[in-house]
């Protein structure tokens, strides 16, 4: 983050980038206006290998519009949706705290776990911010049907003022709709599903309700309801529903709480609170019982105990970030006008302005698209090599936020050559000189750059990436990037030689591997396929049971029916939507 420069977007500043995930980038910034006023926002960008879906996009702002209907106390109020630089954009409020995730782990590593009193507080404003979505209707009374279908402790966001705020609705319902999730991604995190979810069924608002109750059931009992060795296995759990009934661990409480989480937990969702404004009664009702107070005051309390240092480093770096800002501002404001004040006579012939540079955005971390679109398929989905049915390899270079619209480096504040202009009178402060790039800010400008023309001259983005990793040596998406380019150049080899770099750079980037797979299933070399493909598979990524298909089909190729028929049926009890796999295994068993 050090090397982010304060950077204008649209009406916007954009102070500090905060994380980069599957979908979005997200960064601090603030939104300036008449006479001083100022506000710090979020904005979570798109992540570009997803702008180009167009059912996603599609669904992302039908979505988004939805989201903005959202108005509770609970929720994460959403502010703008737009487009700007070949990429979509959420502005919210910003929240100043930690999320449920970061509070839990803080918690284990001070030995301070979350007190009951706090845990019932949480679950019953969590209880109130979906019921309220739930129930939302549009201005017609008709009701909108909303669930939100990854409840899990990442998107239960706790102020440092003991608010709760449930995040990303619009995105977590977009994301379920992307074509890319349809070829082999089961949306959620698998230890946070309802067994109708995790089966693929079709869910309703109370698959909500039992990933609330999940969250109940862990804050009480302090560990993970669902656990297992690999995804495989938890994912069998919670297909059943099977864990240990929380009075084993946790003994000693009111028969009310059991009674809350064992009907919350139902398996069947018949069985279950059928709403979650029920389960918030039942829940306050316990409050009542156990002569307890929660309040947003106790639950502030213990956070600015439990992440004081954390508080403290936060809040400057917030007014490092905004001062920073402020100077950027300022630096912008100083540079226009001194451009008024020495702009050489008419007569003379003046300097071309420099068109400003786009602002830098990192790579994205997340699951790249795929590079083409299926033979005879969806797009994404598969390519046929050699009579094999192979998943197209990963990537595909869509990193870029948007086009670069000029030379990398280029200063967005750099003033054109012109005539000399008078000196500065005493009282005047020249205008700060922005700070130079570091050599991996640069590498990572010039990897974006280069992703952006893959597709159409991998020729000049091979050129440009061999630049990005000459300034950064260590640039794992320089090296990913740089194999994908080689791939579109059919230089297989040199392919295989960049994906293995960026593996060893990193040992658990799975993508790398993968790619290496594909490479290999190009060249038939069927044998390495499958180790690079049976590596991914112990890297257990998001997309496992794609990783599971393709082994599956690089075993037939070497006759291994047995192990290829096990694989196959493993992709598909993860994903019982995987097409390819269910045709590949009827095939394979009518044979």
């Amino acid at each position: 983050m050090s090397s982010f420069q304060p950077t204008r977007f649209g009406k916007y500043l954009l102070l500090e980038k905060l994380a980069t995930g599957g979908m979005a980038q997200l960064y601090r910034a603030k939104i300036i206006g008449v006479e001083g006023f100022e506000k710090f926002i979020a904005i979570k960008q798109i992540l570009p290998h997803l702008a180009h879906e167009e059912e996603l996009i599609t669904s992302f702002i039908d979505e988004a519009k939805l989201a903005a209907l959202l108005n509770h106390q609970n929720i994460v109020q959403i502010y703008d949706f737009g487009s700007m630089e070949n990429s979509y954009f959420i502005t919210m409020e910003f929240l100043f705290g930690k999320d449920l995730r970061a509070v839990n782990a803080k918690a284990r590593e001070k030995g301070t776990p979350v007190s009951l009193e706090n845990a019932l507080y949480l679950i019953s404003k969590v209880c109130a911010g979906l019921d309220y979505a739930h129930k939302l209707k549009d201005f017609q009374g008709k009701s909108l049907n909303i669930i939100h279908r990854d409840i899990s402790p990442q998107n239960v966001f706790l102020t440092y003022e003991g608010d709760v705020k449930i995040v990303d609705f619009g995105i977590a319902k977009a994301a379920s709709q992307s074509t890319i999730t349809q070829v082999g991604m089961i949306k959620g995190k698998v230890a946070y599903m309802s067994p109708e979810q995790a089966a693929g069924k079709v869910i309703d608002h109370r698959s909500d309700i039992f990933a609330t109750g999940i969250l109940l059931y862990e804050l009480v009992a302090g560990r993970r309801m669902f656990q297992g060795d690999d995804t495989l296995q938890i994912l069998s759990k919670v297909r059943e529903a099977e864990f240990t009934p929380l009075g084993t661990l946790k003994g000693g409480l009111p028969e009310k709480l059991y009674d809350i989480v064992a009907k919350g937990l139902a398996k069947e969702p018949e069985d279950r609170y059928q709403s979650l404004a029920d389960m918030q009664a039942d829940i306050e009702e316990c409050i009542f019982r156990l002569n307890l107070r929660p309040s947003g005051r106790s639950m502030a309390e213990y956070l600015k105990i439990l992440f004081a240092e954390d508080i403290e480093a936060e809040s400057r770096r917030m007014a490092d970030a905004a001062g920073a800002g402020a100077a950027s501002d300022r630096a912008q404001e100083a540079e226009a006008e001194r451009r008024s004040v020495d702009m050489p006579p008419a007569q003379e012939p003046s300097a071309p302005k420099a068109e400003p540079a786009p602002p830098p955005k990192a790579a994205s971390e997340g699951r790249p698209k795929s590079a083409e679109p299926a033979k005879g398929g969806k797009k994404g989905a598969l390519a046929a090599v050699a009579g094999v049915a192979v998943l197209v390899l990963i990537g595909g270079g869509y990193y870029l936020m948007g086009k670069e619209k000029g030379p990398a480096g280029t200063n967005a504040s750099a003033p054109a050559p012109a005539v000399q202009s008078p000196a500065p009178a005493a009282s005047q402060a020249p205008p700060p000189a922005p700070s130079a790039p570091s050599p991996a800010a640069e590498a990572e400008q010039l990897v974006r750059k280069a992703a952006g023309l893959i597709e159409s001259n991998p020729a000049e983005a091979k050129t440009v990436l061999h630049q990005a990793i000459a300034k950064d040596p260590r640039s794992v998406q320089g090296y990913f990037q740089l194999g994908h380019a080689y791939v579109k150049l059919k230089e297989y080899p040199k392919a295989l030689d960049a994906y293995a770099k960026a593996g060893e750079i990193d040992p658990k980037f799975a993508d790398a591997f993968f790619n290496m797979g594909y490479v290999y299933a190009v060249r038939k070399e069927y044998a390495k396929a499958e180790q690079m493909y049976a590596k991914v598979v112990k890297l257990s990524p998001m997309y496992i049971d794609e990783a599971l298909f393709n082994l599956g089909v690089v075993q037939e190729k070497q006759g291994k029916r047995k192990e290829s028929l096990r694989n196959i049926e493993k992709s598909l009890s993860i994903n019982p939507g995987n097409e390819p796999a269910r045709k590949a295994l009827a095939r394979m068993k009518g044979k």
